[in-house]
């Protein structure tokens, strides 16, 4: 399977990409697995808060499926104003 996943911030500057596509086996993840996998990429995420946007909205917590072809958004702390 297919993911999107599109950098903002702080993120951006760790990856030093501001997108990428990356490939797993089967139809179905976690977005704890692809969390794991970018831990393994980037270690320095590990230690950054951010959070996620699946398809353009706002995920709580890591348990979520995420599907062939999802477009995931690792967004930095934003504040509103």
């Amino acid at each position: 399977m297919e993911i999107k996943l599109k950098y903002f911030g702080l993120v951006a500057d760790h990856t030093k990409k501001k997108e990428e596509v990356i490939f797993f086996d089967g139809n179905s993840v976690t977005l704890l697995e692809v969390q794991t996998k970018l831990h393994e990429n980037y270690p320095e995420l590990t230690t950054t808060v951010y959070s996620f946007a699946i398809n353009q909205k706002l995920i709580q917590g890591t348990t979520t499926a995420v599907n062939n072809l999802d477009e995931i958004a690792l967004l930095p702390p934003f504040a509103g104003g």
